[in-house]
């Protein structure tokens, strides 16, 4: 059951008690990657490597990520990253607060079409393909991306 103390998953974000932290890393990341610096760097690895550890954190970046850019090349970075390792294996309550983002927000699901269906459980595919805009193994274009919510 989705967690009815926050309105949306960018309010449970904002709500964490590390929200400043993971927001400047956050921009530093998404600064280096419009600098087109290349490959991937250690100093970003806890954005990427989190979902083992904190789900939950994992999430909070994909949410605060989509509220914070409009770079549609970092969010699918994000939805092929952190969505969809969180994707992978999510509890029955985080998969409920997944599909009650994506009834919410266009641009949740924007980036839920992102993650190929190869990539995560049977379970999480079920429970998001309808609310895909691709098929399973096709990611949206980037001029599709939906404007931020007010």
């Amino acid at each position: 059951m989705p967690d009815k103390r926050y309105s949306d998953e960018l309010e449970h974000a904002l709500a964490r008690h590390d929200t400043d932290e993971m927001i400047q890393q956050l921009d530093a990341y998404a600064a280096y990657f419009a600098a087109g610096e290349g490959e991937w760097t250690d100093d970003f690895s806890e954005i990427i490597t989190c979902h083992s550890d904190d789900p939950e954190k994992a999430l909070a970046y994909v949410a605060l990520g989509a509220s914070r850019s409009d770079e549609p090349v970092f969010l699918a970075q994000l939805a092929c990253g952190p969505l969809e390792d969180v994707l992978r294996d999510p509890s029955s309550e985080l998969l409920a607060r997944i599909v009650a983002e994506a009834r919410k927000s266009a641009r949740f699901r924007w980036l839920l079409s992102h993650p190929f269906k190869v990539a995560v459980s049977d379970e999480a595919w079920a429970a998001i393909e309808r609310f895909r805009m691709t098929g399973p193994h096709e990611e949206p274009s980037p001029d599709s991306l939906p404007p931020r919510s007010s």
